[in-house]
């Protein structure tokens, strides 16, 4: 086992946003399961807040996984009941094996 693998102490349910439209040619905002991962979740401090143009509400995550395939920004993740919606899907060069998510929190 290792270091990177101790530190994955969180179980997520992985889903993805279906394709299907309702009566009115809008997306359905229906999700499908798409399997589960063990990961690290850490609240995300903006740098500076003056930075953005605006200001969200919505608490921000940083997710550390195994890197797998197929995650983008219709995928959002089950967390302890919070839904976090992908952000940002970032490789770490450092380890391969690894990669970082930014989520936002969907209220």
């Amino acid at each position: 086992m290792t270091e990177f693998t101790g530190t994955l102490r969180e179980r997520v349910t992985i889903e993805r946003r279906l394709g299907n439209r309702d009566a009115l040619g809008g997306a359905s905002g229906r999700y499908a399961y798409d399997g589960a991962a063990w990961v690290a979740v850490a609240p995300l401090i903006p740098a500076s807040l003056a930075e953005a143009d605006a200001l969200s509400a919505r608490p921000r995550w940083q997710v550390t996984m195994r890197k797998r395939e197929g995650l983008d920004l219709r995928t959002r993740l089950v967390w302890r009941g919070r839904f976090l919606g992908v952000r940002g899907v970032v490789s770490d060069p450092r380890n391969p094996a690894q990669m970082v998510l930014t989520c936002e929190e969907a209220r």
